[in-house]
């Protein structure tokens, strides 16, 4: 049966504790692997079941039934490479699944498990079910457990941030499981990335800044942001953006690519689209 899995608030900072672990924020994509009379089935956040896309679930090898949550990662070089693990994900045709398995090998990286044989971990504390996790679950090329520390979570988020990693979550050693809940016990804290782009339209309905950077002579469009404009920006921005408006169509309205602004974001995929954008400030 499948567990929605639990959602995580943002921090703006690191900090220390000793009631929290630190994990690695593993930059993949979130799964859902459930174990049941020895045969293997994945599911993707919503619930969608796509076992037959991952051949390397053939070779996960777990002692016990359980139900895990972690993270699908791709590692390229040694990195990590989100992209091709999305594009793994949704591959459907057989002979890309087959090809895409050998070029490109997922690994499952574990932070959690929900349920042990036949028993509801759910209310169990983080601790209990970290411990449980540990002694079932043996390190091989298709699944590890997370790599988490205690107490220093400031040094941990640096050593990540020197490596260009996405981040780290902390998380309350004696949380429960709550599925589809964003619970302060779970924070992300990123490893933001920050760019200088223009904004060259905005939608009509609701908040939403198209951003472009100027490459090879032209403004080239790397996302759409909607989030992080706060009230006095947006009357700042609209108050000028009625003089330097050039078209608009169903959904935009464009405009001259006069105002700058600082995006954070994850990083950017190599079509140039920035991931997870969100807006800083602007640059006068």
């Amino acid at each position: 049966m499948f567990i929605e899995p639990m959602l995580l608030q943002t921090s703006d900072k690191p900090f220390d504790s000793d009631e929290h672990y630190f994990e690695m924020k593993s930059n993949g994509v979130r799964m859902l692997l459930e174990r049941r009379d020895g045969i293997n089935r994945l599911y993707t956040e919503n619930g969608t079941e796509i076992s037959d896309r991952i051949p390397e679930l053939d070779n996960i090898m777990l002692k016990e039934d359980c139900y895990l949550d972690g993270v699908l990662v791709c590692y390229n070089d040694g990195k990590e490479d989100y992209e091709a693990a999305l594009a793994r994900v949704n591959s459907i045709q057989e002979s890309k699944i087959i090809q895409g398995s050998k070029q490109f090998p997922l690994t499952y990286v574990v932070f959690d498990i929900l349920r042990f044989q036949n028993r509801s971990l759910l209310k169990e504390p983080l601790s209990a079910r970290k411990e449980i996790l540990s002694n079932m679950l043996d390190d091989q090329p298709s699944i590890k457990e997370s790599i988490y520390i205690e107490t220093q979570g400031k040094f941990f988020f640096e050593q990540i941030k020197s490596l260009g990693l996405e981040g780290i979550v902390a998380k309350s050693k004696d949380s429960i499981y709550i599925p589809a809940h964003r619970s302060l016990n779970w924070l992300k804290i990123i490893n933001w990335k920050y760019g200088s782009y223009y904004i060259t339209g905005y939608k009509k309905q609701g908040m939403g800044l198209i951003i472009s950077e100027y490459k090879n002579n032209e403004f080239v469009n790397v996302g759409l942001v909607e989030f992080g404009m706060n009230m006095g920006q947006k009357k700042a921005f609209f108050s000028v953006t009625k003089h330097i408006k050039t078209g608009e169509d169903k959904t935009f309205i464009y405009v001259e690519p006069f105002i700058k602004c600082k995006i954070k974001s994850k990083g950017q995929l190599s079509t140039g689209e920035l991931i997870s954008p969100i807006f800083d400030d602007f640059i006068i």
